[in-house]
């Protein structure tokens, strides 16, 4: 079973966890604003990622600049090898 930890963190710290430790092949599922989107990080290029989401309503590649979307950020659940990391917004 993978550990789970539960944060609570700014936008901004929000912006800096995806740009420094989010990568190729770890899942995600982000919380911006109503939307939902989760999916498999294809790349990750200073916190613009690219995902490949693969849900019952959507299918796809899209691509996401965290920054220019951090002030709807909610949540971020990343996924890697080994443990489950939840950040949750909070205010500046």
């Amino acid at each position: 079973m993978k550990k789970k930890e539960n944060v609570s963190a700014t936008c901004d710290e929000i912006c800096h966890y995806i740009k420094d430790e989010v990568k190729s092949g770890d899942e995600v599922r982000l919380s911006i604003g109503r939307v939902y989107i989760p999916g498999t990080v294809i790349n990750n290029n200073e916190g613009v990622i690219q995902i490949k989401i693969d849900s019952e309503i959507i299918k796809g590649l899209t691509t996401i600049d965290v920054n220019k979307l951090k002030k709807d950020l909610i949540e971020l659940e990343h996924e890697c090898a080994d443990s489950i990391c939840i950040l949750e917004a909070k205010d500046d």
